[in-house]
């Protein structure tokens, strides 16, 4: 519970946290919450799918822009990313970044 978790702490803190305990016990009494369960535990396994050849994901000549009036957003973009490339899409809001993402899942064409 939180007062075994974070009341070893200051009086002040171990109060606090009494204090929310009792507060939250009153309020699924009332039936204001649900009572807090925990998640039940999910496992996940993924089978080896043995070596891929490089490049794993292929982007070349693309070009788009929503529509015939608007300016390109990428035009002939060309990269490869292999097994052992870290990427990591930063930039302004607007820059394209989900419209990449997009593109390169199929939900845009």
């Amino acid at each position: 519970n939180y007062i075994a978790r974070f009341g070893h702490g200051s009086a002040k803190l171990a109060r606090q946290a009494q204090s929310k305990e009792k507060t939250l016990a009153k309020m699924v009494a009332q039936g204001l919450t649900d009572k807090v369960t925990n998640d039940k535990l999910v496992t996940f396994y993924f089978p080896s799918c043995g070596t891929i050849p490089p490049p794993v994901i292929m982007v070349q000549n693309v070009s788009f822009r929503y529509n015939d009036d608007s300016p390109y957003i990428y035009k002939n973009l060309e990269f490869g990313i292999d097994l052992d490339t870290r990427l990591a899409l930063v930039g302004p809001n607007g820059a394209g970044k989900s419209t990449l993402l997009k593109l390169l899942y199929g939900e845009v064409s």
